[in-house]
C-alpha cells in the first residue's frame, strides 16, 4: 500500500493548523499519512524577480529533499488539473495501490519554483489563489472526503 506524504513550508498556525491536524486525525485510522513542514526560504526586502525566483529553488530543493526512491510528486498548483470529489477519490486509490509513496507539494507565499511544477504531476483544489499557510487543512479535508468516498461512508452527501 502506497503511503502519502503531504509536504508544506510554514510552519502554519492558529485555527489552520488546529483543522489541518483534526483531519489528519481522522485520517490517520485510514490510510498511511505524513505531514512534513519545510521551513520557507525568507526573500529579502525588496526583492526583485531573480530574488524571488532564487527563493522558489530553494524552497523547491527543501520540499523535495530526502523523498523516498520512486515517489510520485505531485504539485499543487493553481494552473493544474481540476477533479470533482469522486475523481480525486480515484487518484487516491491509485495513489494507495501504486507506488511505494507520493508526495503532495505546497509551494510558499511566492508559489512552486517552474521546475518543479514541469518536473511533477500538477493538481489543483481551485482556480482560486489561497494562502500557502491554508492548503495543508483544505487538502487534508479534501482527502479525508475522498477516503469516506471510498470506503462509502456518509461524509460526502
Amino acid at each position: 500500500m502506497g503511503r502519502i506524504i503531504v509536504r508544506s513550508l510554514g510552519p502554519v498556525r492558529g485555527p489552520w493548523r488546529e483543522a489541518a491536524e483534526d483531519y489528519l486525525a481522522r485520517l490517520r485510522p485510514r490510510l498511511p499519512i505524513t505531514w512534513e513542514e519545510r521551513s520557507e526560504v525568507h526573500a529579502p526586502p525588496r526583492a526583485g524577480a531573480a530574488d524571488e525566483a532564487k527563493v522558489r529553488a530553494k524552497e523547491a530543493e527543501r520540499l523535495l529533499r530526502d523523498l523516498p526512491q520512486g515517489a510520485g510528486v505531485w504539485a499543487l498548483d493553481a494552473a493544474g488539473k481540476e477533479r470533482t470529489s469522486e475523481e480525486f477519490a480515484e487518484l487516491l486509490a491509485g495513489w494507495r495501490a501504486g507506488q511505494e509513496a507520493t508526495c503532495i507539494v505546497i509551494g510558499g507565499h511566492l508559489g512552486l519554483d517552474p521546475a518543479l511544477r514541469a518536473s511533477s504531476e500538477r493538481l489543483s483544489l481551485s482556480r482560486l489563489t489561497f494562502s500557502h499557510l491554508m492548503v495543508p487543512a483544505i487538502l487534508f479535508e479534501q482527502i479525508y472526503r475522498a477516503q469516506t468516498i471510498l470506503d462509502g461512508g456518509p461524509y460526502h452527501r
